[in-house]
């Protein structure tokens, strides 16, 4: 007889070392003896959402959902993963752990060959498995290709009691050959008419009602499975859900309404729909505003439908007991310093400053701003100190919980990470930055040069001996090179 995704998980490691106990965490409010009493949790992540192109965090993008349950909670505003980009970064967020600087990294073929793309293989040590181990109903809905459909994260999958994976970026919801040639145009200008863009967006339209059925979209998918998964949650209190949106990651296909409100009405031209991960010079000048425009509307899609799920939430009243984290994971280049994508060397804001926000359901700190240099790996211990649970030993991150009592958590003053060969340090001075052999070094002023725009590393050598040495302290040694 098969295990459940509950027996899966007790098989493997029932009663793991460092499993969470009540009641001793960093802010425990409202928790009592009974399962009833303890608050329930809602993990909202959303992939590749850049923090300036959220209102609430001082973005210009129209985003009212996202800014309305903001508003009721505390914003941490030096927020930087500690490990992009998709992957790593899920595994820092689900695990409480560094996963910089990707030592002994194997390649896996449904992952990849970028270090850091690995599974969770021990699904003992998750912050799933600590909310399991204290009688929490544990759900996770997602389109995320990665952790949603590979073999590589089966294991993970099973050890929720509900795990949706929503098909969009995977799968084939209807032929491709039902996007004419076109309408495939449309959203590719020339500079990206290559057989990969094609082929995969095609595809994705195909997949996603083509820009014209937003119903038919991954987020409104998404959010709307996710309503379906709350209505069932809500009878299984405690409840720890978990909905991981893809979008704003590309390709961006956002209906005309949404395009409309950033852009020209009377643009009639090709809509960038994915960029490439290299120098901007390969689109004009116009269409690389363009991509801006779309990435703007894709944002305020995403907006829109989570909107929806927020709905469903308060009709249900469990914002009366539900502990709330949002977060984004990485951002991305749309025509900053001269790049478009994920761009290793160019950890600047645009691709490492992220929206990061957690609401008690009492209101507590409603509408304030921390300054603390919160990360990925901080998710699953805050998560669990603010349910009233020890997190477990074998977590690297920090509770921030303890803010809501008036207290700090342990002093941070700068923040670090990496992402592929390259690996970044900031501090409220400085910004350094450097490949993993050290061969190629920046450095930013942030008091003298706050946009970061202007290398000063050949004046200040001794800075970078500082932020280098720094670095090999906290790392326990020098990061693995890893280049083709």
């Amino acid at each position: 007889m098969p295990l459940s995704r509950r027996d899966f998980l007790r098989v493997a490691g029932a009663g793991a070392a460092g499993a969470a106990a009540i009641g001793a965490g960093g802010c425990s409010f409202g928790i009592g003896g009974n399962d009833s009493d303890k608050p329930n949790i809602l993990l909202v992540i959303a992939d590749t959402l850049r923090a300036d192109h959220v209102g609430t965090f001082g973005g210009a993008v129209h985003t009212p959902n996202i800014d309305r349950l903001a508003a009721d909670g505390v914003r941490f505003t030096r927020v930087y993963p500690e490990a992009m980009v998709t992957v790593p970064a899920r595994r820092s967020i689900y695990t409480g752990r560094r996963i910089f600087p990707f030592r002994d990294y194997a390649p896996r073929p449904d992952l990849g060959t970028s270090p850091g793309w690995e599974p969770i293989t021990d699904v003992r040590h998750t912050l799933v498995s600590a909310l399991n181990d204290a009688g929490y109903w544990t759900a996770q809905v997602t389109d995320n290709p990665w952790t949603g459909f590979t073999k590589s994260y089966r294991p993970f999958r099973l050890s929720f009691d509900r795990f949706i994976s929503v098909e969009g970026y995977v799968g084939f919801r209807r032929p491709p050959s039902t996007i004419s040639e076109r309408e495939l145009l449309h959203w590719l200008p020339r500079g990206l008419r290559t057989d990969r863009y094609l082929k995969g967006v095609r595809k994705f339209l195909a997949n996603t009602g083509a820009g014209h059925d937003e119903r038919q979209s991954c987020t409104a998918r998404v959010f709307e499975t996710a309503i379906n998964v709350l209505n069932e949650a809500q009878t299984k209190r405690p409840f720890a859900m978990m909905v991981d949106c893809y979008e704003p990651h590309e390709p961006w296909v956002p209906e005309r309404k949404y395009v409309e409100m950033y852009g020209d009405p009377d643009y009639h031209g090709p809509e960038p729909s994915v960029p490439k991960y290299a120098r901007a010079d390969y689109l004009r000048p116009d269409v690389l505003h363009r991509m801006k425009v779309v990435y703007s509307a894709a944002v305020t899609r995403m907006d829109h439908w989570f909107g929806m799920f927020l709905e469903r939430f308060h009709e249900l009243g469990l914002d009366e007991n539900t502990i709330v984290l949002f977060l984004g994971d990485h951002g991305i280049l749309l025509g900053e310093r001269g790049w478009t994508g994920k761009i290793p060397p160019v950890l600047h804001p645009e691709m490492v400053h992220v929206p990061f926000f957690v609401n008690r359901p009492d209101g507590k700190l409603r509408g304030t701003d921390d300054e603390y240099y919160a990360s990925t790996h901080d998710v699953a211990p805050t998560l669990l100190g603010m349910a009233g649970l020890n997190p477990a030993p074998w977590m690297e991150g920090v509770d921030l919980s303890p803010i809501f009592d008036g207290r700090r958590p342990p002093a941070r003053d700068m923040a670090y990470g990496g992402y592929y060969n390259r690996h970044y340090i900031r501090t409220p001075e400085w910004v350094y930055m450097a490949d993993n052999r050290v061969e190629e070094q920046k450095l930013f002023d942030l008091v003298l040069d706050p946009e970061e725009s202007i290398d000063v590393a050949a004046e200040h050598p001794d800075v970078l001996k500082e932020m280098n040495e720094r670095l090999l302290a906290q790392i326990g040694g020098k990061p693995a090179p890893y280049y083709d």
